[in-house]
């Protein structure tokens, strides 16, 4: 029975997602193989902190839609992400998930009881707040009423530029990851099992922890977007583009990782830096 309910909510998940244009053919498919991945394992607080990532991003890619689409050069109705934007933010999570399970499946007792299903669990939490607050971050940020500024000069630079930060896409980086701790949270509460880490300073402990981390993984989205992702502008379109000609100018960075490696990279990190920093909190 918890393959066949696996299955049927991975694939209503893809087909909302398909169907809202959230995801492109091959992002459906990758969604697909993610749902099942992550919502296999018995703990549900894995596949609430996803549901609750991939509903939040796909609402709030669609808040102010023609106003991105006049800031952004290939902005997609919908997001309609691909395989590999599904991957650069799930991949790790899913695996997680899925070795969590087979370690420490079955919920004989809270899975933070145990240190090393302690350390998958914040690591996957670190993750996800992560992805969720970078992608707060730049689904809001890019509707802050002044222009960014880079981060590694605080110079002015053009909506949309690599590694440019508002005080708006910091704020939402926060709250991005705040909505995943509450979500984690919640779940968490529901088990009669994980009563002695949900009372109100665990609760406030695992919140403040998801919350530091969205912060903390979109600056660091946003360093290596100002240092190894390069930004070119079209001073004709009046927008960062991907195309090269004799109106783009080069305003940050060198051609050395893409969007999707970047979001892989700073998720990964922040979520390795979380994981170890809490094995220390709750040793």
């Amino acid at each position: 029975m918890k393959l066949i309910y696996t299955f049927i909510i991975s694939l209503l998940l893809v087909l909302h997602g398909y169907r809202k244009k959230s995801l492109s053919t091959s992002g459906a498919l990758a969604a697909f193989f993610a749902g099942v991945g992550t919502i296999q394992n018995d703990w549900s607080v894995f596949a609430v902190v996803l549901l609750v990532f991939y509903f939040t991003g796909s609402r709030l890619t669609k808040y102010k839609a023609e106003r991105k689409k006049q800031l952004e050069e290939e902005y997609h109705e919908g997001g309609q992400r691909t395989a590999i934007q599904v991957y650069s933010n799930a991949l790790v999570g899913t695996i997680l998930s899925i070795i969590h399970q087979y370690y420490y499946g079955g919920e004989e007792s809270c899975l933070l009881n145990d240190r090393g299903s302690r350390f998958i669990f914040f690591m996957y939490l670190g993750i996800y707040a992560t992805c969720n607050g970078d992608t707060w971050a730049s689904e809001l940020g890019v509707l802050n009423k002044g222009k960014p500024r880079l981060i590694t000069t605080f110079k002015e630079v053009p909506p949309g530029t690599n590694g440019g930060v508002t005080p708006l896409g910091l704020l939402a980086s926060i709250l991005g990851g705040f909505v995943i701790g509450l979500s984690a949270t919640i779940s968490l509460g529901l088990s009669n099992l994980c009563k002695e880490y949900t009372g109100y300073l665990e609760i406030i402990l695992i919140i403040l922890i998801a919350s530091i981390s969205g912060f903390f993984g979109s600056l660091i989205d946003s360093l290596l977007g100002a240092t190894v992702q390069i930004s070119n502008y079209d001073e004709k379109l009046k927008k960062i583009t991907n195309q090269q000609n004799k109106y783009t100018i080069t305003i940050s960075g060198y051609d050395l990782l893409d969007n999707n490696q970047v979001n892989f990279v700073s998720s990964l990190v922040t979520g390795l830096i979380t994981a170890y920093t809490c094995d220390l909190i709750y040793t």
